[in-house]
């Protein structure tokens, strides 16, 4: 069985979101984000995950794998999403 450790991130709310999910996973994954091999529109649509919580009225919640990791952004109506990490390196 694969051990887990959670990181969480609070987004800053003047990047992209998508910016702020690869911010996170560096930082989950003790790494510079310029560094890291992973990169994220081999994975997501950063367009799509940007306008997604564009609307900070939103109860929301999403939830996908990327880089050795499942990312849940978790975002309420006050438009602060908070970015957690569960790195399975």
């Amino acid at each position: 069985m694969t051990e887990t450790q959670d990181f969480y991130y609070e987004a800053d709310t003047t990047e992209s979101l998508s910016t702020e999910v690869v911010t996170a996973i560096a930082k989950a994954h003790d790494e510079d984000v310029i560094d890291q091999k992973w990169v994220i529109s081999d994975d997501i649509d950063t367009d799509a995950l940007d306008g997604l919580f564009q609307d900070n009225h939103l109860d929301i919640t999403l939830q996908f794998k990327a880089d050795t990791a499942t990312v849940t952004i978790i975002a309420d109506r006050t438009g602060n999403p908070v970015i957690k990490i569960e790195s399975h390196r």
